[in-house]
C-alpha cells in the first residue's frame, strides 16, 4: 500500500493520532514518539512541527507488533510466515514514467537540508541532526542491481550528510567498486514510502529488496528514474534526496544512540552531496527515534524472525511462535511450543542461541504464554523456572560488539531459560485466564 494509504488505514484502527500541539523538532518530538512507543500508544503525526517548511512529521509507524501486521495485512502470529512467502516469491518492480516526487524540485545553490526538510536532532546525545527513516538506494556495476538499506545520514552543511556505511552492507561493497575505479556512487534516499519497502529494506538479501517489497504487497514496486542521476526509486515516495558519494572523502560521523540503548562513536565515514530535493506536493516527513522499539522491530527483529522460527522448528516441530523482543533491544529470544518431552526446551534453546551472534537470552515457554507481552514472559519465569535445573548459561561464545558485556575478545556468556511447565505438572496446574471483552462498551 502506498505511504498514505498506511497512514489512513492505522489513523481508521485507532492506530495513529495527528497531534495538533506545537512540537520542536529538536529533542521534544522525538521524546514524545519514543513514551507513546514504550507506553504501547497509537504512532503519531505532528502537524504543527516548529519548522520552516511547514511539513508534518510522523514516527513510530512500525513501532509495534500491531501496527507491523497491519503493514503486512495479517494477525501478529502470521508475521514471520508472510515474510518468509515474500522471500520465497519475489517480484520484479515495475518502472513507471510518473511520480509524484518530481511535483517539486529543488537543486544547486538553493538546496538547504536543515532549513527544507525538517530533520528532528534526535537526542541531545547525538552528534547532530540525522535522516534516520529514509531508505538509502545505490546501484553496484558488478552487482547490476539496486540495493535498499539503511544508512543513518548526520547532516553536515546545506548540501551534504555524513553516511554511516558498515563494511558488511552491499552498499558499502558497491561504494567500494566505484572508490577503487576512482568515480563517486551515485545514490538516492527515499522517506516516506510503502511499508513493505521500509520492512524489505531491514533484510540483506542478494537480490534487490524492491523485489521483496513487491513480494510483500503481492504486486510489482512500481519505480521512477531519479531527475539528476540514473537510478530508480519507489514513484510513491513522499520526499527524494537525489546525489552522489564521492570517493576518497572520509569525514566525522556520529555519535547517534544505537540500538543497544548505548550512544556509538564518532567514526570517519564517506559523505553523502545532495543534488536535488523532490518532494510530492504537500509532503509527510518520516522519522525513527534511534534506539526505539521502532528502531530495534525494523533493524533487529523482523529480518531474523525467519531465522529463529526455521533453525527451532527443524530441532523440533512441537515450535509454535517465536520472538525477538523489542525491549531487549532484539538480544533476547521467547519461543513458544507445546512441549512433549522435558528435554526439549533446551534442544530448542540451543537452536535459538545459535541463530545469531545477537541473541544471548532464550527463554521457552508454554503455549499459553503471550510472547508479545513482558508481563506474560516474566510471570512463567517467575512460577515455571527451577534455576538449578531449568537455567543453563554457555560461556565464551561469539557475542555482539556493540553490547557492553561483550569482552575484547569478542565473546559473552550467553543464557537459557526453560520456563516451560513441568510434564507431570500439566494436569494439576491450569492458569487462570478470563475472556477477552471489548471495554468501549464499557469504558
Amino acid at each position: 500500500m502506498e505511504f498514505r494509504e498506511f497512514l489512513a488505514r492505522l489513523e481508521a484502527r485507532g492506530q495513529l493520532v495527528k497531534i495538533q500541539k506545537e512540537v520542536q523538532l529538536d529533542y521534544e518530538l522525538a521524546a514524545v514518539v519514543n513514551t507513546m512507543l514504550e507506553q504501547n500508544k497509537p504512532a503519531g503525526m505532528f502537524e504543527n512541527v516548529k519548522h520552516p517548511s511547514g511539513m508534518p512529521v510522523v514516527g513510530g509507524l512500525l513501532g509495534s507488533i500491531d501496527r507491523i501486521a497491519t503493514a503486512l495485512e495479517v494477525e501478529p502470529p502470521g508475521i514471520s510466515r508472510k515474510l518468509e512467502g515474500a522471500l520465497a516469491n519475489l517480484l520484479k518492480p515495475q518502472v513507471v514514467d510518473d511520480a509524484p516526487f518530481k511535483e517539486n524540485v529543488i537543486t544547486g545553490d538553493a538546496l538547504n537540508l536543515r532549513e527544507q526538510l525538517p530533520i528532528p536532532w534526535h537526542n541531545t546525545g547525538d552528534g547532530g541532526p540525522y535522516v534516520t527513516g529514509g531508505v538509502m538506494i545505490a546501484r553496484g556495476t558488478e552487482a547490476g542491481r539496486h540495493n535498499y538499506s539503511y544508512n543513518r545520514l548526520h547532516v553536515h552543511s546545506p548540501r551534504e550528510f555524513g553516511v554511516m556505511m558498515n563494511s558488511w552492507r552491499h552498499i558499502a561493497w558497491f561504494y567500494s567498486e566505484a572508490e577503487q575505479a576512482g568515480r563517486p556512487l551515485p545514490a538516492a534516499v527515499v522517506i516516506g514510502v510503502d511499508p513493505a519497502v521500509e520492512i524489505a529494506a531491514g533484510f540483506r538479501i542478494e537480490e534487490d529488496e524492491a523485489e521483496l517489497a513487491g513480494a510483500i504487497n503481492g504486486r510489482s514496486l512500481a519505480i521512477a528514474k531519479c531527475i539528476t542521476n540514473d537510478l530508480y526509486v519507489p514513484a510513491g515516495a513522499e520526499i527524494v534526496l537525489e546525489g552522489q558519494i564521492p570517493p576518497f572523502i572520509r569525514k566525522d560521523e556520529g555519535p547517534l544512540a544505537e540500538f543497544t540503548g548505548h550512544f556509538g562513536e564518532v567514526y570517519q565515514h564517506p559523505v553523502f552531496q545532495v543534488s536535488a530535493i523532490c518532494y510530492r506536493n504537500n509532503p509527510i516527513y518520516r522519522t525513527i527515534v534511534p534506539a526505539s522499539f521502532e528502531h530495534i522491530y525494523i533493524g533487529n527483529v523482523l529480518p531474523r524472525e525467519i531465522t529463529l522460527k526455521n533453525l527451532t522448528k527443524h530441532v523440533s516441530p512441537n515450535v509454535r511462535a517465536v520472538h525477538l523482543t523489542p525491549y531487549s533491544a532484539g538480544f533476547m529470544a521467547v519461543i513458544a511450543i507445546d512441549k512433549k518431552n522435558q528435554g526439549e526446551p533446551k534442544n530448542i534453546a540451543f537452536a535459538a542461541l545459535a541463530t545469531h551472534v545477537n541473541i544471548k537470552l532464550v527463554v521457552v515457554v508454554d503455549t499459553d504464554v503471550d510472547i508479545y507481552q513482558a508481563s506474560d514472559i516474566l510471570w512463567a519465569v517467575a512460577t515455571r523456572v527451577d534455576a538449578n535445573k531449568d537455567v543453563f548459561i554457555v560461556p565464551y561464545a561469539q557475542g555482539m560488539e556493540n553490547d557492553p558485556t561483550t569482552n575484547a575478545e569478542g565473546t559473552n556468556t550467553k543464557i537459557a531459560i526453560d520456563a516451560t511447565l513441568d510434564l507431570t505438572l500439566k494436569q494439576d496446574y491450569k492458569r487462570v485466564t478470563y475472556p477477552k471483552v471489548d471495554l468501549s462498551r464499557w469504558i
